[in-house]
């Protein structure tokens, strides 16, 4: 009795695992004009990620993301903030330069952790690693 429990357990969370995570094209890098600058914000898939999607707002462009996805848009050079509308604690800026890309991570903890959300600028290497499984998912405000 208690293997089959066990069983259904594992197929039970086998079966959520691949029901989550972002629809949508795979990653793709921008061509980055030489006056301007790439932004890319990812949500890395995981499997005790909240499934809320919180409205992010960074330089010009709002954007919502769930588990796995991330979003890409092109932004003048210069300062750039970027914010998390449920959490005005959740804020980072950074001077973006013309031809450079940046990468911006967003962690949303699960209720049991608190929910709360975390955007961090990372290096574009560990950014390009990060969002590789990615795709493109966000909902544009």
């Amino acid at each position: 009795m208690i293997r089959v429990s066990v069983t259904l357990m594992a197929a039970a969370m086998c079966m959520f695992a691949a029901g989550c995570g972002a629809n949508g094209d795979p990653y793709q890098a921008l061509p980055v004009p030489a006056s301007k600058s790439a932004i890319y914000i990812y949500r890395p898939y995981t499997v005790l990620s909240a499934e809320a999607a919180p409205m992010i707002t960074c330089g010009h462009e709002s954007i919502e993301l769930y588990p796995g996805g991330y979003y890409s848009f092109i932004e003048e050079s210069g300062p750039i903030t970027c914010g998390v509308a449920t959490d005005a604690s959740a804020v980072r800026n950074f001077d973006a330069h013309p031809g450079e890309e940046y990468f911006i991570r967003e962690d949303v903890a699960s209720a049991l952790q608190g929910g709360r959300t975390q955007l961090t600028v990372v290096s574009s290497a560990v950014g390009q690693d990060e969002i590789a499984n990615c795709r493109l998912q966000g909902i544009k405000h």
